[in-house]
């Protein structure tokens, strides 16, 4: 783990009422949450797509660090996981560890990605809390992304990672249960239409984000929510417009609006529902004036505050 990270920012003065994120990082011995970082693009590299993520998770954390702190939050930075020399499955067993860790402690784990490999580190660190301390739940996926990420290939990348976690459910006689949030026709081929079909998944498509259309879709969420007991939520920032998201592996060409994600998160936030949350693919290397490390951060900030 790198713990290099120095948490620091503005300080308007004493008092509540003047925290910021940075002021309250790592204060106290029992958090409610914890950031874990993800330094990988690996998974990125092996499908063929332009890297640059694996330098995400302290570029968000830098703009975490001067949101301000509405309501009283305990927050633990538990380092960045990193994939060295390629080592994608190794880096994913480790990212798991910490979430499992995390889950044992009462802690909800945000990581902070990274290629979509993150994802399947995520899942599996979940997945491993509930074989070991509550095997009867019911782990649900959410996944908001212009892709279904379920690509057959030989070895795991960015776009193997629910095919990956469907094949772990069933090795342990586990229902997969997986909802896809934003995805494109353009932006997947036919075959994994069909594997998404073939594993029962439920998929809303880009063009159906539409805020008239916000109140039926929550519907539909709560539908899929209402089938299990604990929540993996991933944000691929790719989900999103390259006008507010330049900065991912593959920039969108329609993508989905803040004012209909905002409600979206929001709903499924309502549930209590859930245990794990990432963001994903927030590429430094392509980003403009951090635009991308800022949406990842505002996501994260309306996670944690109500």
């Amino acid at each position: 783990m790198d713990h290099s990270f120095k948490w620091q920012g503005r300080n308007d003065g004493e008092g509540e009422a003047h925290l910021r994120i940075h002021q309250v990082v790592n204060t106290s011995q029992h958090a409610t949450y914890a950031f874990i970082g993800f330094s990988s693009d690996e998974g990125v590299k092996r499908n063929k797509g332009r890297v640059g993520a694996a330098d995400a998770p302290d570029l968000i954390r830098a703009q975490l660090a001067n949101l301000p702190v509405h309501q009283p939050v305990t927050i633990a930075d538990l380092g960045t996981v990193v994939c060295d020399s390629g080592k994608l499955e190794t880096a994913q067993a480790e990212l798991a560890d910490q979430v499992e860790r995390c889950l044992k402690q009462g802690m909800k784990p945000i990581v902070l990605g990274g290629g979509h490999e993150v994802a399947f580190g995520s899942f599996s660190g979940l997945f491993q809390y509930i074989q070991n301390h509550e095997p009867n739940k019911k782990i649900g996926i959410i996944n908001f992304d212009a892709h279904f990420d379920l690509r057959e290939a030989e070895q795991v990348t960015s776009g193997t990672p629910f095919l990956n976690a469907a094949t772990l459910s069933a090795q342990h006689q586990q229902e997969f249960h997986y909802l896809c949030i934003g995805v494109a026709k353009h932006s997947n081929t036919k075959i994994l239409f069909e594997t998404a079909d073939r594993l029962n998944s439920t998929y809303i498509y880009d063009n159906e984000l539409q805020q008239k259309n916000v109140e039926n879709i929550i519907l539909k969420i709560q539908k899929f929510i209402g089938k299990v007991d604990y929540l993996y939520i991933t944000v691929d920032l790719d989900v999103f417009s390259a006008s507010i998201a330049p900065g991912v592996s593959a920039p969108a060409v329609k993508g989905v609006d803040l004012s209909v994600f905002d409600p979206l998160l929001e709903a499924i936030k309502e549930t209590g529902k859930i245990k794990v949350f990432d963001v994903a693919e927030c590429n430094p290397r392509f980003d403009l004036d951090s635009r991308t490390a800022k949406l990842a951060a505002y996501i994260i900030f309306n996670y944690i505050f109500d």
